[in-house]
């Protein structure tokens, strides 16, 4: 995680759910597992879910947010109440089809624990999936689950933030067996824990592995940022993960006292998206959690602590030699004052945003001067918990000079203050914002059931009224109307209107004096005059005449696919899919000439400044900042890669912007603009970089992959005074001949009109002079690396205080190029595996909180792929972790799986397949990519479902003989550096 600001990254802890946990994966138990260990039998188990949720009080029943506001509800979605208080959100939604998703919501979560407990509501979420009243055994969970097609992980999942835990349950396909056991598992989650103290005990090594595996300076430090910036308050004290001691040895009454108190109905809401009967749910509801019963005394509602809020400038400090980067903060902090979401809640909340997003884009401008010390720079609001409201003005450093931005964030922030904001940076502005609301009625018909209601269920603690996406607009566009410069002006003034401010400075230096630096460059600061921010004029677009239009040279209809095959007559390569499964989107993938293939020789990372090059540098006639104001409120986007066979150029747009949208990509490939301000920006980078590479896993994994691909140049790291001297002029060198005259295969899938498309395709890139026709089968030296010859094992080290490392068993294959058919099978092999993976390191052994196994390679390169398995541990365990590794490997290629194995690993993909097949990036990436150079890339596509159906038991288990041996393995560790 990047060290940003405190703020940012409270933000992120909550909104990625930092700590999400992957359900538990297969576990074999003895027979005596579930047994009758202390209180664990079915009758204790009463104990907890009904002798102490006897109600003799009247349920309490939260209110639902529309009924104190005049904002309009969504109509089609069914909310209800049952008498227990448990709430539920019904949600009609038809994509994709027959599939329902189900949300448990629970408002608890860290902030409700006791000194004694901390850690436990997040262990509490593990303990539901190993064992509950109807599923003693979680084996007997998971393999029903896995033979419906419900995959663990991908379809079954949860979080423990510090206010709520979700539990998420997606059914990818909706039959009368799949909902009974899905709301039958949902309900144990609520009341049916069994806590078995043989459970508890196996389980104390899972968290702890995952406290470990989430270890970071970076998150030392952030615990430091909470605790100073909130001192006093209880969220810097009550972070998920909790303490090793707590984990190490809490009894199980105290796992029982907080499930009884915080796993009940009035905290309860449960959300169903997708394909309904409404009716037949509200019974199904009903029956299944009207009678769960709240404890006569239910766990109270913390008490977050009094804020120390300061008068002047408090000034924090906080350094680590290994910190990713240099920020400097202004940060308010402030007591929450609780406003309904109603209209004028939303219209202030969108002023405020809209001199946010203003100020952050001045700091994106002053970043892109030559030699400026600002590498990024933002402002923002956010509400915690219903207790701390904050606001920051956040600036990252270039190099680690924070001395020169402390004057820089501190007169914009006060140039915001005493002079507003210009005309025409609320005009990009509003653009930028009804732009969204617009796009999320355009994209209403398309929103996917699993994430809608995992939005749902994240929103469910902000207490947002549910309203349609029309309605979302309407109030958008009315307020929108009344804000002007002035308005603006005066909500980012009253938000930051308070006695004093915290000054946070995180560096990797540790100078004594830095601390009274900072205070004396700020008090310097405030001292010098702010002038008003200068008006800028807004010019047109420049690229919108090409020349000659051109023509169709060849076109074929495959009708079976419903896809149309273009040749226009200059030799571009045109694939078209038509569908509506993104409403009003079409997206766009474009490559062009021969990526890495063509990198010029001992130019290691060389792909990545090409990369921040292209798509920082503007176009020839507009730089970058110019580009961003007069594309803003419109739907086009770009992004330029290298990859290892071609360059890419990918993007969205709605159909309005399509002829835009393929006017700017056409302007990037053939008038880039190279300026400069896009490489410093990058040169910015470098240091970062560096610094995660020296001082994290990520370096080792690094090295590790140069190793893989045989040292060669294009995967290699280059050192740090290289890469920072690598020029524009090199790019172009490399890029201009491959951009101007390499071949173009444009792939386009979603909501078009096909004759206007074509129409406009003509006349953008059917004026570009010829091109030579892309040749996959062209020999080229650049295609075969040296795989390290096995067996073998091998070390890979970084620099850290945090005992983080990593094993890694590595088996190589016989590569991805013309080997499709083995390689899908390769897939279900390694799916195989990692089920043993998993039960063995993570259930049976607790060395690692999420070890996994798969397959990979590449098409670029002839005969690049492998199998590989990898587990975060312990240093001393690593050895160990490498042993179970070969000799579950070992197990595989000698005895073979078993046919339940096959089916429990094919059955969740195949309803993955079929899902796919309503995917846009699916038909884009997978089926219409290189289709009329590939011979076989249509058939593969029509088979592909067939194929992994047909797939027996006698073709895994040859490939595990095969490729699982010993003579094929590479042990790799990586491992931190001991200073």
């Amino acid at each position: 995680m990047r060290l940003l600001s405190p703020v940012i990254l409270i933000l992120i802890l909550l909104l990625s759910a930092l700590l999400l946990s992957l359900c538990k994966p297969e576990k074999k138990t003895s027979s005596s597992a579930s047994a009758v260990p202390i209180e664990t039998t079915q009758a204790s188990q009463a104990t907890v879910s009904e002798e102490t949720k006897t109600e003799t009080r009247k349920p309490s029943v939260k209110a639902w947010p529309q009924e104190a506001s005049d904002i309009p509800v969504d109509s089609s979605v069914v909310y209800g109440n049952l008498e227990n208080g448990m709430r539920y959100m019904i949600v009609p939604n038809e994509d994709p089809p027959n599939r329902l998703s189900l949300r448990l919501h629970i408002a608890a979560g860290s902030l409700m624990e006791a000194e004694d407990q901390l850690g436990l509501a997040h262990f509490i979420e593990h303990m539901v999936f190993n064992g509950t009243k109807n599923f003693k055994d979680a084996n007997e969970l998971i393999r029903k689950m896995q033979s419906l097609g419900i995959g663990f992980g991908a379809h079954v999942n949860a979080y423990t933030s510090f206010d709520e835990t979700v539990y998420f349950l997606d059914l990818p396909e909706i039959k009368p067996e799949m909902i009974d056991l899905c709301f039958s598992v949902m309900r144990d989650f609520l009341d049916g824990a069994l806590f078995s103290e043989e459970e508890i005990e196996a389980e104390r090594g899972v968290i702890l592995a995952e406290k470990a595996s989430r270890d970071s300076v970076d998150y030392r430090l952030m615990l430091q940022q909470f605790q100073s910036l909130l001192p006093g308050s209880l969220i810097g004290n009550r972070f998920p993960i909790g303490e090793e001691s707590v984990i190490r040895n809490a009894k199980r009454e105290r796992f029982v006292d907080y499930y009884q108190k915080y796993y009940t109905p009035e905290r309860s809401t449960f959300v169903i998206v997708g394909n309904v009967d409404t009716a037949q749910l509200q019974q199904k509801i009903e029956s299944s959690f009207g009678s769960v019963q709240n404890p006569e005394k239910p766990g109270e509602e913390p008490n977050l602590g009094q804020l120390d809020l300061p008068e002047g400038i408090k000034t924090h400090l906080f350094t680590d030699p290994e910190v990713s980067e240099t920020n400097v903060s202004i940060n308010l902090v402030r007591p929450y004052s609780p406003t309904p979401d109603n209209k004028e809640t939303r219209r202030s909340r969108l002023s405020l945003d809209m001199a946010n997003f203003i100020l952050s884009r001045r700091f994106e401008v002053l970043s892109k001067e030559q030699n400026s010390p600002i590498k990024e720079g933002s402002a923002s609001k956010y509400s915690l918990f219903k207790a701390v409201e904050i606001g920051t003005i956040s600036v990252s450093a270039a190099d680690d000079r924070w001395k020169e931005i402390v004057p820089m964030i501190e007169q914009e922030w006060r140039r915001a203050l005493e002079h507003g904001f210009t005309q025409d940076e609320l005009a990009e502005a509003k653009a930028h914002f009804l732009n969204l609301y617009r796009e999320e009625v355009n994209q209403k018909l398309s929103r996917k059931s699993d994430k809608l209601a995992t939005e749902i269920a994240r929103s469910l603690s902000d207490e947002f009224v549910y309203s349609t996406p029309e309605t979302n607009l309407a109030l958008a566009e009315e307020a929108l109307v009344s804000l002007t410069p002035s308005v603006i002006h005066q909500s980012f003034v009253q938000f930051w209107e308070a006695k004093g401010y915290h000054l946070v400075l995180t560096t990797q230096n540790n100078q004594q004096d830095s601390k009274e630096i900072l205070d004396q460059l700020y008090a310097e600061s405030k001292l010098n005059l702010v002038t008003p921010p200068t008006p800028k004029a807004l010019i047109p677009f420049s690229y919108t005449e090409f020349g000659k239009a051109g023509t169709i040279e060849k076109q074929e209809l495959v009708k079976d696919l419903e896809i149309t095959q273009l040749q226009l007559s200059n030799q571009i390569q045109v694939n078209l899919k038509k569908t509506d499964f993104q409403k009003n989107q079409i997206q766009w993938y474009l490559r062009i000439g021969e990526g890495q293939l063509s990198q010029p020789l001992k130019t290691p990372m060389l792909d990545l400044v090409a990369q921040a090059v292209m798509n920082k540098g503007g176009l020839g006639k507009h730089k970058q900042e110019s580009l961003d104001r007069i594309l803003a409120g419109r739907n086009v986007s770009t992004q330029f890669s290298v990859e290892e066979d071609a360059f890419v150029l990918s993007g969205t747009c709605s159909p309005e912007d399509q002829l835009l949208q393929l006017q700017l990509m056409l302007a990037t490939i053939s008038d880039p603009g190279f300026h400069p301000e896009a490489l410093w920006q990058f040169q910015k980078e470098i240091p970062t970089m560096f610094q995660t590479l020296k001082h994290t896993l990520k370096g080792a994994a690094k090295q590790m992959d140069q190793w893989l691909h045989g040292e060669d140049f294009r995967y290699a790291l280059a050192n740090q005074e290289q890469l920072t001297n690598y020029t524009v002029e090199e790019v172009k060198k490399w890029l201009v001949p491959q951009l101007s005259k390499g071949a173009i295969e444009i792939n386009i899938v979603g909501d078009f009109d096909e004759e206007t498309l074509v129409k406009d395709l003509l006349t953008t890139f059917g004026s570009l002079p010829n091109r030579k026709p892309s040749d996959i089968k062209r020999e080229s030296d650049s295609r075969f690396l040296p795989f390290p010859i096995p067996p073998s094992e091998n070390t890979f080290f970084y620099e850290s205080k945090i005992s983080q490392c990593m094993a890694v068993g590595v088996w190589k294959t016989n590569g991805l190029r013309d080997n499709v058919l083995e390689s899908r099978r390769l897939n279900i092999l390694a799916e195989i595996y990692n089920d043993r993976i998993r039960e063995s390191i993570r259930e049976k052994l607790g060395a690692s909180y999420s070890p996994n196994a798969g397959f990979t390679g590449s098409y670029a390169l002839e005969g690049f792929s492998y199998l590989t398995a990898q587990a975060i541990g312990k240093v001393e365990d690593v050895p160990m972790l490498l042993e179970t590794m070969e000799d579950l490997a070992e197990e595989l290629a000698n005895k073979g799986a078993s046919q339940n194995e096959l089916e429990r690993s094919l059955n969740p993909l195949l309803n993955d397949l079929e899902k796919s097949r309503r995917d846009n990036s699916y038909w884009l990436m997978n089926v219409l990519a290189q289709s009329q150079i590939q011979a076989d890339k249509l058939s593969l596509a029509r088979n592909r479902d067939e194929d992994y159906r047909s797939i027996q038991l006698k073709d895994i288990n040859q490939l595990a003989r095969k490729y699982f041996t010993k003579s094929n393995l590479h042990k790799v560790q990586l491992m931190p550096k001991t200073k």
